[in-house]
């Protein structure tokens, strides 16, 4: 039996409405909860900002009832009885409480090196941040105050550290990290300080010493730049700073964006460039922060590193530099490279390097082409090789799809002097003679006719 047809209608209408119901409904408690949540959130913050300025003007008032003498911090310059970070609950929350205390010199009376006074007033930095569902994030509530003597500046025990952070292409860089520690300082200090809009700080009245102040620059996803003992290296390009009383101590630092490298390990032309796995490798910069006690130089970046079963590796956080790939072994030679090495990697850059291997001669000749103008290599390079009677090969040196693009490689030689010629179409022909002794590398420029 069948309900007539119009109970059937019926039916599907309820069904309907009620489905319609459902979802209205489901919509508005998701928007009533949202709202709820929200609002808890936004009461919850209001009410942890409200706390942490309590704190900050507590922490304010504790600085302004010291005598200027005391306003510092423990580890700090100027040095005082103030810890630089607390944890404070309050609450419910556990508070941090971060405090920076440091010397101005007012530009009123002149500045340094003009002003022999330049500790004018204090600048008292209170910044209090929390964690939880309504975290303070990159909002924490901050309080600035100076802190003035009651007469005119004094004379204070120390010299100045003047220190400027800027980036690969020469430009300052702001809210750059700073750590300065000294522990042979009396009080000994421990310090992290952020850089102005100028990237510059400025310490009047640090404790003076010899070679004692350990300072280190970076910032996040940039690169590092610091200072060097001589128990780390045996002469540093830049060593620990001194201080000395009544005179500037400047040092510079220079960090930019960290970049990545992607490296893959190729068999040579013959071999159609296929992919050569486990391939062990140099990686090089030209960046040196010092010389050993045999005064040989001492890269920043000078490591080892081995492609994967796919002849793949990629390295990430490289900091900017002239980068060149050798091998710690004798069981290949390098017979292209692309780009072609030594090749520049800039901040904040993601670079595909491939290399192709060929297996190892006693005495074998890589040779790249590059434009004089542009300095670009240069394919199709048809470059001839001879040591007359025995030796005459011509080679094409590879296009921009290869890993030995504008390349070209001779392998199986002798220890001599060969002649090179070089020609390709709009260059000027190159004819010369090379010294081939073990794996020689030669870069051949052409001039566009």
């Amino acid at each position: 039996m069948y309900a007539p047809k119009g109970k059937r209608n019926e039916k599907g209408q309820t069904f309907l409405s009620l489905l319609l119901s459902l979802i209205i409904f489901g919509i508005l408690a998701n928007a009533i909860f949202t709202l709820t949540t929200i609002s808890f959130r936004l009461v919850s913050f209001t009410r942890a900002r409200i706390t942490a300025r309590h704190l900050a003007q507590e922490k304010l008032e504790i600085v302004r009832n010291l005598p200027f003498d005391d306003v510092g911090t423990i580890g700090g310059i100027p040095s005082g009885p103030l810890p630089q970070s607390e944890n404070v609950l309050r609450n419910g929350l556990n508070y941090t409480v971060t405090t920076s205390i440091v010397y101005i010199d007012d530009p009123f009376d002149g500045s340094s090196p003009d002003d022999l006074l330049p500790i004018d007033y204090k600048r008292v930095r209170i910044d209090v941040a929390w964690p939880g569902v309504a975290a303070s994030n990159k909002a924490p509530v901050v309080l600035v105050s100076d802190i003035a003597p009651k007469g005119i500046e004094s004379a204070a025990n120390g010299g100045i550290l003047s220190i400027l952070v800027f980036d690969a292409n020469a430009v300052p860089v702001p809210q750059a990290d700073v750590e300065i520690v000294a522990t042979a300082t009396n009080p000994a200090i421990d310090l992290a300080l952020k850089t102005n809009n100028n990237g510059r700080i400025t310490l009047p009245g640090s404790p003076t010493c010899v070679a004692c102040y350990f300072i280190s620059v970076t910032k996040p996803g940039f690169s590092i730049d610091r200072t060097y003992s001589i128990t780390e290296i045996a002469n540093p390009n830049k060593p620990h700073v001194s201080s000395i009383d009544g005179q500037i101590s400047e040092v510079s630092f220079a960090i930019d964006r960290l970049s990545t490298l992607e490296i893959s390990s190729l068999s040579d032309r013959d071999n159609n460039f296929a992919p050569l796995p486990n391939i062990t490798f140099n990686l090089r910069g030209t960046k040196t922060i010092g010389t050993d006690s045999d005064d040989f130089p001492v890269y920043k970046f000078d490591s080892e590193f081995t492609t994967d079963f796919g002849g793949k590796i990629i390295i990430e956080d490289v900091e900017w530099d002239t980068f060149d790939i050798t091998l710690p072994g004798v069981s290949y030679d390098i017979a292209g490279t692309n780009p072609i090495t030594p090749f520049s990697l800039l901040p904040d850059t993601a670079v595909d390097l491939a290399f192709a291997l060929s297996p190892n001669s006693t005495h074998s000749l890589l040779t790249a082409f590059t434009d004089s103008a542009t300095q670009a290599p240069i394919a199709s390079v048809s470059a001839t090789l001879r040591l007359l009677p025995t030796y005459d090969q011509t080679i094409s040196s590879g296009i921009s799809a290869d890993p030995d693009f504008g390349q070209a490689f001779f392998e199986d030689l002798t220890s001599s002097t060969y002649s090179l010629t070089a020609t390709a179409s709009g260059y000027i022909d190159f004819s010369g003679n090379l010294n081939v002794s073990g794996n020689a590398k030669e870069k051949i420029i052409l001039t566009a006719q």
